[in-house]
């Protein structure tokens, strides 16, 4: 899918983490806030609430390295977990 964008990337990779969570047993809720610091809140079958940032793998051109990400200081307090998922 050559050209998709960024913004539709992200929204395929949102909905990737939500088969692999709700595949393990989770029930799954989207973020509909552009400002929201996590993309997903997963609750497992005993209560369990999950608040998920979902990333995009990338990896650098020339050597073909992933690209780490790291969650921001507002994150770190709220304690939300960072999700990568391979696009494609």
């Amino acid at each position: 899918m050559a050209g998709i964008s960024k913004s539709a990337k992200g929204m395929i990779a949102e909905l990737k983490a939500i088969k692999i969570l709700t595949q393990g047993g989770y029930w799954c809720a989207r973020s509909f806030d552009p400002q929201c610091p996590f993309d997903i809140v997963a609750v497992d079958k005993k209560g369990k609430i999950r608040l998920i940032d979902v990333k995009v793998n990338s990896y650098r051109k020339a050597s073909k390295r992933k690209i780490y990400r790291a969650l921001s200081k507002k994150q770190k307090e709220l304690n939300i977990e960072l999700m990568m998922v391979d696009y494609g």
